[in-house]
C-alpha cells in the first residue's frame, strides 16, 4: 500500500492550493445498531459517539477539528455548551430531548481533512430520525452506508428508494456501501442479495464491501480507503484551479521582473517557483490516479476477504435432553400406570381394557406444539439444527426458510417436501387503504417460468376479477405493467425503455380491479406430490436442500422432518419464513400455526434488537390472535406469559451489553403496543444458536427447560390431570359397585367366601391404584409449576 501512502502524503503537500473552503462532510448512515458510531468512534480514536447494544443515537452529531475539545448543542427549544467530555457523554447518554445537533470539536488527526456526521438508525422510533438520515446526507459530499450482516430490509429499501432520487445529480462513487459482518464470518449471501438490490434501486452498478467494525485491522484499512478517497477529492477539486494557477504565474513572473530590490525580488521569486513545482508534483500525483484506483480496488478486496470466509459450524456436545422433572416424566408415570392396569388380573371382568388402551393411544398421540417466528437471519434454523445437532435445515445471513415446517419426533431422519398440482400468487395485497406489489413474488416467479417452463401445464392470469389461460409472452408483459404502475415516483417510466426498481411505492386500494391489471397467477403444474427424502444420505439431504431453496418457495405447501432427537419425544416444533416485507405471504399461515400451538418463540436479533419492522410483525401477527381467542383480561396475560423472547447471536454482546438489552426489551415490551394490553413480565432468553449448534451455550438448556415447564403449565397438566381424572373416576365407580355387591355376599355367608374374597382383593388393588394415581396427579401439579 505505499503507493496509497504517497498519494495521502502528496495531498497533504497540496492542501493550501485546494483550499481550506473545500474541507468536505462524511455522513455515516444506517440502521440503528449497524455500527455507525462504533465505526465513527474508532475513527476518531477516542468513545465520543454514544455506543451500545440498543439505540443510542438520538441527535445528529458534527464533528470538527480543533485544537481543544468542546462542544455545544443546538435543539428547537434548548442550547447547552457542555464543558468538557463527561458533560457531553451525560448528555448523549439521555433519550430526551431528540433531535437537535450537537457540533464536536476534537484534536482527531482525520478532523483536519474532513467533518464527520453521526446520525440516528433510519429504522429508529420515530420519523425524525429519518429526516436527520437526510439532512446529514445532501450536507455531506461523501457517505458511509451500513448494513447489518443479515443484508438489506424494507427500511433500508424505502428510504434508499428515496435518498436515490434525491442523491442521482451527485456522484454514486461518493458513497460506500458496507455489510457489517459483526456476528461472525459472512457467508456472502446477504451481499449478494443486497448488491443485487443496490443495483436496482440506483439503476447502476454499485459495489458493496464486507466489514467488521469491531476488528481493529479493517478499521485501519477503511481509514486508509478514507483517507485516499479525501485526497482524490481533494485532487479533483485541485484539477479544476490548476489551469486557473497556472496561467497566473506567467504575470507573477513579468511582476517580479520589475522589482529592483534583490531581496524582495528573490523572496517573490521563489514563492513563484515553488508554486510551479507544487503544479508540476500535481500534475504528475493526478496522473497516478488509475494506478491508485487499482491498489484502492486491492484494499477492499483484502477488507472483503477477511469477513467472507464461511466457517463450517460443526455440531457437537451432548444432546438436547428433557429435563429431569418435565412432562415426559408424567406421560411416562401414566403409561407405566395405564399398562399396569390393564395387565390386572384381580380386576378381570370390572375393567373396560378397551376403554384404557384407548386412554394409552391418546397420550402417546398428542403432541404439543411450539412455533417459532420473528424477522429473517435472527437464526430460528440454527436453532433448530441445534437441536437435533446436525445442519439439515439452511441457514445464511439473507433469508432461507421457503416454507411452513414442522419438525416432529421419528425413528429415522427424513424429510417430506409437499408439492401441489396448484398453486395461486397474489401479485398485490391490501394493508389498510394501500395496495402494496409483491414485487420478491415477482422476481420468483418470472425466474421460474424462464428456468422451469417443462414442469408447467398451464398459466392462468387474474385481471378484472376473472382468470384467463395466458402464455408466457402475455404473462412477462402483465406482469411488467404491474411494475410500472407501482413503481416509486423517480423511477416510473415507459415499459422497457430502462430496467425496472426494486422499491415500489403502495397505492390507493380502490379501484385497483379496475385498473385491468395484473391481480393473480395461477399455475397448474403437470406432477404433484410428496417427495420423501433420507437425510442420512448426503445426496438425498443436498437435493433436499436445493428443492426446499428460496427460488421454489411459492412451489412448496409445507415441509415436515422426522428425527430421532430425544426433545422432540416431547414436542412438534413449527419453523416459519422470516417475517419481514418479503415474507408476508406467509402471515396467514403462521398466524394458523400460533392459533393451535402450546408456546411461541419470538426470535431477535441482539445487534439489531427490536426494530421497528419487529414490532410491527409482532403486531400484525400474534396481537390479533390472541386478542381474538381471549377477550378476558386475565385470560390475555395467561396467553401472553405463553410468549419466549429469544435474543440470539448473545455471545457478541458484552455481560453489560446484555443486561441492557434486556432491560431495553423488558421496557419496550411492558408499555403498551398500539393501546393493546402491555405483556407483564415478559420472559425473555439470551442465547447463541450458533454455540448451541456445538453444544457450548448455557442459554439453550436454560431456554428449553423454561420451555418444557411452561408447556406442562399451560396445558400439558391440564391434559393429563383430565386423564388422571378420567381414570381415577373410572375406578371409583368399580369401587362403589364392588361396595354395592359386597354386603349382599356377607349376608350369605360361607357360601360365597371366594367370591368375597377376590372382592375384597379387588377392592385392595383399585385402591392402592386410586393413591398411585394420586401421587401421579400431585407430580404432575407440581410440573411446570410458576
Amino acid at each position: 500500500m505505499n503507493e496509497l501512502n504517497r498519494f495521502i502524503a502528496k495531498s497533504e503537500e497540496l492542501y493550501d492550493l485546494a483550499g481550506q473552503n473545500l474541507k468536505p462532510a462524511i455522513a455515516v448512515i444506517g440502521s440503528y445498531n449497524s455500527g455507525k458510531s462504533t465505526l465513527l468512534n474508532s475513527l476518531l480514536g477516542e468513545e465520543i459517539s454514544p455506543v451500545g447494544a440498543v439505540p443510542t443515537t438520538s441527535r445528529l452529531l458534527y464533528f470538527d477539528y480543533a485544537d481543544s475539545f468542546s462542544a455545544r448543542y443546538t435543539g428547537v427549544r434548548d442550547k447547552c455548551v457542555f464543558a468538557n467530555r463527561n458533560a457531553l457523554a451525560s448528555f448523549l447518554s439521555s433519550r430526551q430531548p431528540q433531535g437537535g445537533r450537537v457540533n464536536i470539536e476534537l484534536p482527531a488527526p482525520i478532523l483536519k481533512k474532513c467533518r464527520l456526521i453521526d446520525t440516528p438508525g433510519i429504522d429508529s422510533f420515530s420519523h425524525e430520525s429519518i429526516r436527520m438520515a437526510e439532512q446529514a446526507a445532501n450536507e455531506s459530499v461523501k457517505i458511509i452506508y451500513l448494513f447489518h450482516q443479515r443484508g438489506i430490509e424494507n427500511f433500508n429499501r424505502l428510504f434508499l428508494n428515496k435518498f436515490a432520487s434525491t442523491w442521482k445529480n451527485k456522484n454514486l462513487n461518493d458513497i460506500s456501501f458496507w455489510l457489517n459482518c459483526n456476528l461472525g464470518n459472512c457467508d456472502g449471501t446477504s451481499l449478494e442479495a443486497t448488491m443485487a438490490v443496490l443495483r436496482k434501486i440506483f439503476l447502476s452498478q454499485v459495489r458493496l464491501n464486507a466489514i467488521n467494525i469491531l476488528n481493529h485491522e479493517n478499521i485501519q484499512d477503511l481509514r486508509l480507503f478514507l483517507e485516499v478517497e479525501l485526497a482524490r477529492y481533494y485532487f479533483d477539486n485541485l484539477a479544476k484551479n490548476l489551469k486557473k494557477v497556472d496561467n497566473e504565474i506567467p504575470a507573477k513572473l513579468k511582476k517580479i521582473t520589475s522589482i529592483a530590490d534583490e531581496s524582495l525580488f528573490l523572496s517573490e521569486f521563489w514563492t513563484v517557483l515553488e508554486t510551479a513545482e507544487k503544479l508540476f508534483s500535481a500534475y504528475r500525483t493526478l496522473n497516478s490516479i488509475p494506478l491508485i484506483v487499482s491498489e484502492t480496488e486491492g484494499l477492499l478486496c483484502s477488507i472483503n476477504s477477511s469477513n467472507l470466509n464461511k466457517t463450517d459450524n460443526k455440531a457437537g456436545g451432548h444432546l438436547y435432553r428433557p429435563h429431569a422433572g418435565g412432562f415426559k416424566e408424567g406421560k411416562e408415570l401414566i403409561l407405566e400406570l395405564l399398562n399396569s392396569l390393564i395387565r390386572e388380573k384381580k380386576l378381570d371382568g370390572w375393567l373396560e381394557r378397551p376403554k384404557l388402551s384407548k386412554m394409552a393411544a391418546k397420550i402417546k398421540a398428542e403432541r404439543f406444539t411450539v412455533v417459532a417466528a420473528g424477522g429473517f437471519s435472527t437464526g430460528k434454523s440454527t436453532f433448530f439444527n441445534a437441536l437435533m445437532k446436525e445442519e439439515i435445515l439452511p441457514t445464511g445471513n439473507g433469508p432461507t426458510t421457503s416454507s411452513i415446517t414442522r419438525i416432529s419426533h421419528g425413528r429415522e431422519k427424513t424429510a417430506t417436501v409437499r408439492l401441489p398440482l396448484q398453486v395461486t400468487l397474489q401479485i398485490h395485497e391490501n394493508i389498510g387503504k394501500q395496495s402494496h406489489l409483491c414485487a420478491d413474488k415477482l422476481d420468483i416467479l418470472e425466474n421460474y417460468i424462464k428456468n422451469n417452463e417443462s414442469g408447467l401445464a398451464y398459466l392462468e392470469a387474474c385481471t378484472e376479477d376473472r382468470f384467463r389461460q395466458v402464455d408466457y409472452q402475455e404473462i412477462t408483459t402483465l406482469i411488467n405493467q404491474a411494475r410500472e404502475f407501482y413503481a416509486a415516483g423517480a423511477f416510473a417510466r415507459s415499459a422497457g425503455k430502462l430496467p425496472l426498481p426494486a422499491v415500489y411505492k403502495p397505492v390507493p386500494a380502490k379501484g385497483i380491479s379496475r385498473k385491468k391489471l395484473l391481480q393473480k397467477v395461477r399455475l397448474t403444474f403437470h406432477n404433484a406430490g410428496e417427495p420423501e427424502f433420507d437425510l442420512a444420505n448426503p445426496a438425498h439431504l443436498n437435493k433436499f436442500k436445493e428443492i426446499t431453496g428460496p427460488d421454489n418457495a411459492f412451489r412448496i405447501s409445507g415441509i415436515d422432518i422426522r428425527h430421532p432427537s430425544k426433545y422432540l419425544e416431547l414436542t412438534d416444533f413449527v419453523d416459519t419464513p422470516g417475517l419481514d416485507s418479503i415474507q408476508k405471504d406467509y402471515f396467514d399461515e403462521i398466524t394458523d400455526n400460533i392459533r393451535q400451538c402450546d408456546a411461541y418463540l419470538v426470535f431477535l436479533n441482539a445487534r439489531h434488537i427490536l426494530n421497528d419492522m419487529d414490532k410491527e410483525n409482532f403486531e400484525t401477527v400474534f396481537l390479533p390472535q390472541i386478542r381474538a381467542s381471549f377477550k378476558q383480561r386475565d385470560m390475555l396475560e395467561k396467553e401472553f406469559a405463553k410468549i419466549y423472547f429469544v435474543i440470539n447471536f448473545a455471545d457478541t454482546l458484552t455481560p453489560f451489553q446484555q443486561e441492557a438489552v434486556t432491560n431495553f426489551v423488558r421496557k419496550s415490551l411492558s408499555a403498551p403496543i398500539q393501546s393493546s394490553l402491555a405483556i407483564p413480565d415478559p420472559k425473555i432468553f439470551l442465547i447463541s444458536a450458533l454455540r448451541g449448534l456445538a453444544g457450548k451455550d448455557r442459554g439453550m438448556e436454560v431456554l428449553l427447560k423454561n420451555l418444557e415447564e411452561g408447556i406442562m403449565r399451560f396445558r400439558g397438566r391440564n391434559f393429563y390431570r383430565n386423564i388422571l381424572d378420567e381414570l381415577y373416576s373410572m375406578l371409583n365407580g368399580i369401587s362403589q359397585k364392588i361396595n354395592i355387591e359386597l354386603p349382599t355376599l356377607i349376608q350369605i355367608g360361607h357360601r360365597s367366601g371366594a367370591k368375597k374374597q377376590k372382592l375384597c382383593q379387588a377392592l385392595e388393588v383399585l385402591l392402592k391404584y386410586r393413591r398411585e394415581i394420586k401421587n401421579i396427579r400431585n407430580t404432575i401439579y407440581s410440573l411446570g409449576r410458576l
